[in-house]
């Protein structure tokens, strides 16, 4: 039996019918098996599947029967079954349509009848059946995180389900498009030796599009499968975004770049000037050593502190879950304390009287938290470190808290803005370890504010240089999920 035959089980007691069937059939494009027993044929249709079940009206055990059992089986539901029966037996008829049967034919058999009642029904059961799995690949395909897309012979786009729509960024009307030349629209294709000889060996690829001043490298792995379906031959692609997968070294390198780069300065610096202290104490002037422990105690500090600010954003989430609620009346305390640590001169506030008793769904270390790195950060990107903040606090309808930090610093880039939200990515583009700090101040501030059930903005003033934050916090009486924590025990 070939591959490309149709396999037909006929089930018949009648030893004459069985080899009438085999004599009319041989040469043709359908195969026969058959079965004597009704129960032993039930079983070869569930193993075979055959294409369509003949019954045999006059089976010993019944046909009416085995067409019923053969219909009730959750395997063979949608098989075809063909009764073998008299001819114009109405009442038989109707009897085996109430049985599942699908058609009938006459005994004795016409050559021409049989073939032709065969190739109509399994044409139309493989029809059924191509439709039945077409509407379950367009569910899945529809739901997948996968883009997938079907292409004629000549490489034109005949489907793309909406991943692949939004990873190409096909237009609305993408039916009829040539898949390379929308590929080679926005995409470098790499290797390039594979994307050359694409249309006649696929093979996998990568579509890489490249860096903009708001976006990073984007990566989209490229397979393929070649069918035929029906008589045409298609191509099945698939597209699978691993941008992540593959820019995850340099995220590494990148983390590992600029944590080492800050802890191993200071540490570098306090090791050279204590070891210049022990081998040549003798030789130094108590001025020089002053000045070499000066530097040593300066770059403990700064050691201490890149400690901290890692160890802070670690453990930011854990602000929330210790202390009471604070209450918008000591706002004006915590900024006031913050600015002499950061010797700020600059601070105004805007807090209605009506409001100092509102309590946030955040705690006081939570809010000194927040507002400690958006002071940080606002003197860090002033050109003069002198920056002038404005804090603006209202309440809106739905029982949230609006908090606006302004500064008059520096105008952030498209890519600077969308890198903020990133934990160790600084402000520049090419980390070169000149600014300040480890780039995981804004991170922190909206870890601490998701958290709380709150939201948080990041923009460019509209009438000056400068950056607005805009916090969204939950009062304590409208916060979802916040349960009031209990005081942990300190006998």
């Amino acid at each position: 039996m070939s591959n490309e035959s149709v396999l037909i089980l006929a089930i018949s007691s009648d030893k004459n019918v069985l080899h009438s069937l085999k004599d009319l059939l041989e040469g043709t494009d359908f195969a026969l098996e058959f079965s004597v027993v009704p129960q032993e044929g039930i079983q070869k249709a569930e193993e075979l599947l055959p294409d369509a079940i003949l019954v045999d009206i006059d089976l010993e055990d019944g046909g009416l029967e085995t067409c019923r059992r053969l219909r009730a089986s959750r395997i063979l539901r949608g098989m075809p079954i063909l009764m073998l029966g008299g001819h114009g037996d109405r009442d038989l008829r109707a009897l085996g349509l109430s049985a599942g049967v699908d058609d009938f034919l006459s005994k004795p058999f016409d050559e021409i009848e049989l073939i032709s009642r065969l190739r109509t029904i399994t044409r139309l059961n493989a029809k059924r059946l191509m439709i039945t799995d077409l509407t379950r690949f367009n569910w899945m395909a529809s739901h997948a995180a996968d883009g997938y897309l079907l292409l004629d012979k000549s490489g034109v786009i005949h489907y793309a389900n909406e991943r692949a729509h939004t990873l190409l960024n096909l237009p609305e009307d993408y039916l009829g498009l040539p898949f390379v030349a929308v590929v080679e629209h926005s995409f470098k294709v790499e290797p390039e030796d594979v994307w050359a000889n694409w249309a006649d060996e696929p093979a996998s690829c990568f579509l890489v599009q490249l860096e903009t001043p708001t976006a990073r490298a984007a990566w989209v792995r490229l397979d393929t499968l070649d069918t035929v379906l029906g008589v045409e031959q298609h191509r099945i692609v698939r597209l699978e975004d691993v941008t992540e997968r593959m820019s995850i070294y340099q995220d590494m390198r990148r983390f590992h770049t600029v944590v080492a780069h800050k802890l191993r300065t200071p540490m570098s610096v306090m090791f050279s000037n204590l070891s210049i202290i022990k081998n040549k104490m003798d030789m130094l002037s108590p001025d020089e050593i002053k000045d070499y422990v000066a530097s040593s105690i300066d770059n403990a500090y700064r050691l201490v502190d890149e400690i901290r600010q890692i160890l802070s954003f670690i453990d930011a989430p854990l602000a929330l879950s210790v202390g009471e609620p604070v209450t918008l009346g000591l706002l004006p305390e915590i900024a006031m304390q913050l600015c002499q640590e950061l010797k700020l001169r600059n601070v105004i506030f805007s807090i209605p009287s009506d409001l100092h008793e509102s309590k946030l769904a955040l705690t006081q270390e939570a809010l000194e938290m927040i507002l400690h790195e958006l002071f940080e950060n606002a003197r860090k990107f002033h050109p003069e470190r002198d920056p002038r903040i404005e804090i603006s606090v209202t309440e809106t309808k739905s029982g949230y808290i609006n908090i606006r930090v302004t500064d008059d610093g520096l105008t952030l880039s498209p890519e600077q803005l969308s890198w903020a939200w990133l934990p160790y990515v600084q402000g520049e583009k090419d980390f070169t370890g000149e600014l300040p700090g480890m780039g995981i101040g804004f991170p922190m501030v909206a870890t601490l504010t998701w958290k709380a059930g709150g939201e948080l903005w990041l923009r460019n003033r509209n009438d000056g240089p400068g950056v607005i934050v805009e916090l969204k916090i939950p009062l304590e009486s409208t916060a979802r999920g916040f349960e009031r924590p209990t005081a942990p025990y300190s006998g």
